[in-house]
């Protein structure tokens, strides 16, 4: 019996050696296959041991094949083997191996629970390499779960822990739970929080835009005497940068050189996301060039970043009636274009859209319609996308160019892009500025006849009716009209909870065109459902406070009746419009507010009756 022992022994030692040389070549299969013979001929072959597994379980590590490798380690108790801390040091890690995402956290969380029901002692380092990968693939509460496993196995959680669930925290933007493990870890003995773990507790604070706490956070860290870094200063420049505080990302760069920390890549790509933000675009530029000149690695996100703060303060001198750096910024964003190809990174979706909208709050359409052109003949990954389509369509409409506006948006649908309500309303700005007020009408009906379709807003409505309104005539007059009813009707306007009463209607915040209109139907209305009259009165607001809600519409050279006040224009309208004239006066305390009295809208029902 002793020499059968000892003969069968060296079998299996023959045999683990025949697998350990299939590891170097890779050979899984074979590896399996012989494996499987061991245990299905026992009177041949030798019965095989944990060694033996082993040896196939690194032939299938070696050869990627760590699902199989996995699936074989979790059936080895049921064939009546032990795995032991070996077995699982073999998978485990493997499974980690270059999964920057965490996709294998779910299989390493079997694998750490089979290793509990196997009374296999578990080193902290493996549960840290779980708590990470469950981190990676935003499995928080996962994370949270494993680290209740610990407690349960009597395991001291270490620095490393808290800032794997900290990191956890911070990819869902759960601040107050990262918080709360900050303070845990602080109450640890014989460990506590280092540069880590305050830098994704920052971290976690940027979706909820704390900005105030992350400062709190970094003078905490300085006042532990823990040693700084570049990393905790993005971090909190980051939730700068949400929290709009330009000025305090600013003040931080001149905080890390005070502190002797170098500022890298990644905090000036920061600092110019801040920037860009908030629209502080020649800062942003100037930061850019900071950048070059340190030798700094700029990629395209900070780029991108760059031109998204010119194309803020686009949009906001569009809006400026004394600003003139539109015609600037539209050249500027081009030129940071040509900047990125000059430094060999070509621009992205983003980077063309940003550029697009800077055309279009200057109204250069020939110069958005070429990069739509760029983007069309280049590669699939910068094809135009909607938001592209609309900048463009935006600056024809700004232009008055509504040929160029029908063939982009005409051009979208070939490209499968589905509209929306904002393409709608810049198609339907450019048929407005372009004088054509029978397709701004047609379109209006488009978006009206289809019950599933995009419907129409307060924008549509807006431009709609001041394309009508601009063409005059009785005709365009009766279009305004009906167009204005179907809105009230969809309770696009005048919505049933925004009036008191019939006789008390507020138009305050509407355009000129659209509170012409809303005069119109609230005399008609009046006139259809009432026999008894009182006072009218209608709330203007005091000055020119009538907004235009629209793509920009082009006033013709009006310079008069742009700067006309919604209550002096209301009046007008209300004598201009309707026969007898309806004369109007201002109560004494109420100066925001157009009166037309009970016996003078008694006479005009009378003579329309």
């Amino acid at each position: 019996a002793g020499k059968n022992d000892i003969a069968g022994e060296m079998k299996i030692e023959a045999y683990n050696a025949i697998l350990s040389a299939m590891d170097n070549e890779k050979k899984w299969q074979d590896a399996l296959s012989l494996v499987n013979m061991m245990k299905e001929s026992k009177k041949i072959h030798p019965r095989p041991n944990i060694s033996t597994y082993h040896n196939v379980l690194s032939v299938l590590v070696s050869s990627k094949k760590v699902d199989r490798a996995k699936d074989l380690l979790l059936s080895l108790p049921k064939q009546g083997i032990n795995p032991s801390m070996y077995s699982y040091e073999i998978v485990l890690p493997a499974l980690m191996q270059n999964d920057h995402r965490g996709k294998n956290w779910r299989q390493a969380v079997e694998l750490l629970k089979s290793m509990v029901e196997n009374r296999v002692p578990i080193p902290i380092e493996m549960y840290n390499r779980v708590i990470s990968s469950c981190s990676k693939a935003r499995k928080t509460n996962e994370a949270m779960s494993v680290f209740a496993l610990m407690k349960e196995q009597k395991m001291k959680p270490d620095t490393v822990t808290y800032n794997s669930l900290i990191s956890a925290c911070a990819n869902d933007g759960l601040a107050r739970d990262a918080l709360r493990l900050l303070e845990k870890c602080k109450e640890e003995e014989g460990f506590g929080p280092d540069v880590i773990t305050y830098t994704n507790t920052i971290r976690a604070c940027a979706k909820s835009k704390m900005s105030t706490k992350a400062l709190q956070l970094l003078d905490d860290a300085k006042k532990a005497g823990i040693s700084l870094d570049a990393f905790i200063y993005t971090a909190v420049i980051n939730v700068c940068a949400k929290d709009r505080k330009w000025r305090m990302s600013l003040d931080l760069l001149k905080d890390m050189k005070k502190n002797n920390v170098i500022a890298n890549q990644h905090t000036y790509s920061a600092v110019i996301n801040a920037l860009g933000n908030c629209g502080e675009w020649e800062r942003a530029v100037e930061m850019l060039n900071q950048m070059k000149e340190k030798g700094m690695q700029i990629n395209v996100i900070t780029y991108n970043s760059a031109i998204a703060a010119i194309a803020k303060a686009s949009r906001r001198s569009m809006h400026d009636e004394s600003s003139s750096n539109t015609e600037e910024l539209w050249k500027r964003a081009l030129d940071v274009l040509d900047e990125m190809k000059s430094d060999r990174l070509w621009p992205d979706k983003y980077s063309y859209s940003s550029a697009i909208s800077c055309c279009a709050s200057a109204a250069r359409y020939r110069e958005a319609i070429d990069l739509i052109r760029v983007m069309q003949n280049g590669p699939a990954k910068i094809r135009p996308n909607k938001i592209a389509y609309t900048g463009a369509i935006t600056a024809c409409a700004r232009a008055g160019e509504w040929e160029h506006a029908l063939e982009l948006f005409n051009e979208m649908q070939d490209d499968h892009i589905r509209y929306d309500v904002f393409v709608y309303n810049a198609l339907i700005s450019s048929f407005t500025n372009g004088g054509k007020p029978d397709m701004a009408f047609g379109m209006w009906h488009e978006m009206c006849s289809k019950p599933r379709g995009i419907q129409p807003d307060v924008i549509t409505l807006t431009n709609v009716v001041a394309s009508l309104e601009r063409a005059k005539g009785k005709d365009n007059l009766s279009k305004m009209d009906s167009v204005f009813q179907d809105a009230v009707e969809r309770q696009i306007i005048l919505p049933d909870d925004s009036m008191d009463t019939m006789w008390e209607i507020d138009l305050s915040g509407m355009s000129l065109p659209v509170a012409r209109a809303a005069c119109r139907y609230i005399m008609q209305r009046l006139f259809q459902v009432t026999s008894e009259c009182q006072d009218l009165m209608l709330i203007t607001g005091v000055g020119k406070n009538h907004l235009n809600q629209g793509i920009d519409v082009i006033t013709d050279g009006d310079s008069k009746r742009s700067n006309t006040a919604l209550r002096e224009y209301v009046r007008e309208i209300l004598r201009q419009d309707f026969d007898p004239p309806l004369y109007s006066s201002i109560p004494n305390n109420a100066a925001g507010i157009v009166q037309v009295n009970k016996d003078i809208i008694e006479q005009w029902m009378e003579k329309q009756r």
